[in-house]
């Protein structure tokens, strides 16, 4: 039997182990499994713009259960404010748990539209 054979399963272990310390697991697993859309631990976030040239106007909805529950309050949003066909606005969705950038902005896993 060969002497090294613990060694693979070692390392592996400390590859996980570094993964877990040094890594995000959790945004990993849920880029590849859910790219467009929540994963189950995630909310999202909803960013209505009544005003596509004036985007500093914003209406938000935090805390959706997924893409779609973020779609169906924009549309309610935009029909809200007589533009249900959005010709004069936008929207995006934020994919999980933002994270602070130079504290400027918050950054998403991933928005969609």
């Amino acid at each position: 039997m060969d002497q090294n054979g613990g060694c693979l399963p070692m390392l592996f272990l400390l590859g996980i182990g570094a993964w877990f310390l040094f890594g995000d697991p959790g945004k990993t697993v849920a880029n590849w499994w859910w790219p467009n859309d929540a994963a189950p631990w995630e909310t999202v976030d909803a960013f209505y713009y009544p005003n596509v040239g004036d985007l500093s106007i914003v209406q938000q909805k935090h805390g959706l259960k997924d893409v779609q529950a973020c779609r169906d309050w924009v549309s309610a949003a935009a029909y809200i404010a007589r533009d249900p066909m959005m010709t004069h606005s936008d929207y995006e969705c934020g994919l999980g748990k933002p994270k602070d950038y130079q504290g400027m902005m918050n950054v998403y896993r991933a928005t969609v539209d």
